[in-house]
């Protein structure tokens, strides 16, 4: 009865020994960049230097298509992606670079918000260096957002 007992706990512990040392097959996708780092990164380093984060409001006024001063969600937000039927495809929310800029959180990007938009990227360096890395890019871990 022992010998049962012990064989069928080892059996068990391999089994989940397999389960949790498992990889996943195939390559893990790359989360996208930033929405707004190809208007902003312009030298296409996937970073963004003190001259570019400097140059932020006037590369921002190249997406005001009707020229009110002002970005709304269909100015910041990319078109929907082909392929999804009945226009259901699911957009992602505001990254953190809109996030950032967007001070009152109304997804709109005032004239003010983009004036100061240089100064609001600047909360996102961490190291203080002038410039933004991949690093503090990236959106905050579950949990680890501010309250």
């Amino acid at each position: 009865m022992k010998t049962t007992t012990i064989l069928t706990a080892l059996a068990a512990l391999f089994a989940t020994a397999g389960v949790v040392s498992a990889k996943p097959k195939g390559k893990v996708p790359r989360p996208a960049p930033p929405l707004l780092l190809p208007v902003l990164d312009t030298d296409k380093d996937g970073e963004l230097s003190a001259d570019e984060i400097a140059n932020a409001s006037a590369a921002l006024l190249e997406l005001d298509k009707n020229d009110d001063g002002q970005l709304t969600k269909k100015e910041i937000l990319p078109k929907k992606p082909k392929g999804k039927k009945n226009g259901k495809a699911k957009r992602p929310g505001p990254p953190i670079l809109v996030k950032t800029i967007d001070l009152d959180d109304d997804r709109v990007l005032s004239a003010d918000e983009i004036e100061e938009a240089a100064t609001s990227l600047l909360t996102l360096d961490t190291d203080g260096d002038g410039a933004l890395s991949r690093k503090e890019m990236r959106p905050p871990k579950p949990g680890d957002e501010e309250v």
